[in-house]
């Protein structure tokens, strides 16, 4: 049975018939339209705007907003995000939607979908200049997602910041195998992302008899059979997650040389909300983007006190801070080699990043697109992975950058992060203006800035050093690593390039479906297939 929120009413289908029943809010239960390819877009704002952060910033203020805005309101992000705010959470934009073979003047019989909103100016406006969202294709929620952060990161980089409801703090620490010496570095997040071992389903017998049966009707020319949904459990996800990871390429500053070392990932704070992508979305073996159909017994609540990083422990030798030899003489200037301009194209087609597939191509020395895609699949996760391409002893290495080319956009969203000007200039120079390893550079390197901030005269004319203030750091909140899902959103379709997202959103206790305009009572979520999945801190 389907209950529709239409109105101020609960309207339930039974038989057909479409009756009213108890009367409740409206607010909150407003859908939205799908412009064509902006079902991932609804289902993001529709989760977004039930955090309280986003409703006081942007809705709770909206007057305000409206009373400052510029004079061209269609380009402002702050107007668009409010109005549209508004529009979700007041209430008055769920109307049903008429029949369009009914008089308005003599239909008594509503429908299950709303009129609902059409974010047609918002749209445009956040996706204005960016590849993919300025498009017509079909897009990603999760790259969405981080999208509109760093979007509000941007444009809110005075007063309330509503990301920092997301932003969170991970502590990578590296052992070296041969030396045994740590080595603790920081990066900011604002997602967890969940691999999906399919090597431990625990149905795994009954999906190799399918894929036996697949194989004999493939060569008979019989329709192959439905296949079984792999059974994952959600422990066996977050166990690969936190897992010790082996590096076998480390340069060790400890031994001068390169070794083996094991990776351990924490959180060094938990966030007020927290959103676990699980990576169900991967590539076949002709490189062709595929979804992996799994059943993930996701939990209603979650603790991950266990994950919290510790620091360096008492007795543990830190690695010395010493840079590893350089691969050439500085005094010897590298010519750019010429790229294979088609393989860059194919992997560009893909959805990778232009730097990205460009590295691939120069690492793999131009030997055609299979060796470049393997080498894609095996650094995807390196924070540089779509970082400039920069040729080994050429004048443009990370350093190099003068203070007037850097990107002032970078720069202010660094600083509002809580870093100085210094720190993020100095961080920008050492990671050839890529924002995101600029802010991985300075967790990496406080201690020096610190250090340099003193050498260098930052301390004030007759202060001390016991009245000097620490280094600004990251704003981020913190508190016990315990939740409760509140939200998910869903994916159906065979890969990112087609398919449809729906949300589920928890509203006083019971579960809503927005599936664009059409806003309905969830009976039986199905939380074990979601793709996003949004947590709330419980504060005992």
């Amino acid at each position: 049975m389907e209950r529709f929120f239409v109105g101020g009413d609960i309207l339930m289908a039974q038989g057909g018939i479409i009756m009213p029943s108890c009367t409740t809010s409206r607010v909150g239960l407003t859908g939205m339209k799908n412009l064509g390819n902006s079902c991932n877009l609804n289902s993001i704002m529709q989760v977004l705007f039930t955090i309280p952060d986003f409703q006081t910033k942007y809705v709770s203020n909206i007057e305000k907003i409206f009373n400052e805005a510029p004079s061209d309101p269609t380009q402002d992000f702050k107007t668009q995000v409010a109005k549209l705010g508004y529009g979700l959470l007041s209430g008055e934009y769920s109307k049903p939607a008429p029949d369009p073979g009914d008089d308005p003047s003599t239909s008594t019989e509503p429908r299950g979908d709303q009129v609902g909103i059409a974010p047609r100016m918002f749209k445009a406006l956040v996706g204005r200049g960016h590849p993919e969202f300025s498009t017509n294709r079909q897009q990603d929620a999760q790259e969405f997602l981080l999208h509109f952060i760093n979007m509000v990161e941007r444009n809110c980089r005075s007063g309330m910041n509503p990301s920092e409801a997301f932003r969170f703090l991970v502590e990578e620490k590296i052992v070296c195998q041969q030396s045994q010496k740590a080595k603790y570095t920081q990066r900011v997040d604002y997602m967890v992302q969940l691999p999906v071992p399919m090597d431990q389903a625990t149905n795994m017998e009954e999906l190799q008899e399918a894929e036996r049966c697949r194989e004999e009707a493939e060569s008979s020319g019989a329709p192959p059979p439905a296949a079984p949904r792999a059974q994952i459990p959600f422990a066996v996800c977050l166990a690969a997650l936190s897992e010790p990871e082996t590096l076998t390429d480390f340069w060790s500053s400890a031994v001068q040389a390169k070794t083996t070392a094991t990776k351990i990932t924490r959180f060094a704070s938990f966030p007020d909300h927290l959103v676990i992508q699980i990576k169900k979305f991967t590539f076949g073996l002709d490189w062709v983007p595929k979804k992996l159909d799994v059943s993930i017994d996701v939990p209603d609540t979650l603790d991950l006190s266990s994950l919290r990083a510790m620091g360096q422990q008492p007795g543990e030798e830190l690695l010395p801070e010493v840079a590893p030899p350089p691969l050439m003489t500085p005094d010897v200037e590298v010519k750019a080699p010429v790229l294979d301009d088609s393989t860059v194209s194919q992997l560009c087609e893909m959805g990778f990043p232009l730097e990205a597939c460009r590295k691939a191509v120069y690492y793999t020395g131009n030997t055609g697109i299979d060796a470049a895609m393997n080498w894609v699949m095996g650094h995807m996760e390196d924070p540089d992975f779509s970082a400039p391409l920069v040729y080994p002893g050429s004048s443009s290495a990370p350093g190099t950058t003068p203070t007037e080319s850097l990107p002032k956009e970078h720069l202010a969203t660094i600083i509002s992060m809580g870093f100085s000007r210094d720190q993020a200039t100095r961080a920008l120079r050492a990671t050839n203006n890529v924002l995101e390893r600029a802010v991985d550079w300075i967790f990496s390197h406080l201690d020096d800035l610190e250090s340099m901030d003193v050498s260098e005269g930052g301390r004030s004319e007759g202060g001390s050093e016991a009245s000097r203030e620490p280094p600004p750091g990251p704003r981020v909140r913190d508190g016990p690593g315990k939740y409760e899902l509140f939200a998910f959103i869903s994916h159906m379709g065979t890969s990112t390039m087609c398919g449809h997202y729906v949300c589920h959103i928890k509203k006083d206790q019971q579960w809503v479906i927005f599936n664009d305009q059409k806003v309905c009572a969830s009976e039986k979520p199905p939380k074990d297939l979601g793709y996003l999945y949004f947590y709330r801190r419980v504060v005992e």
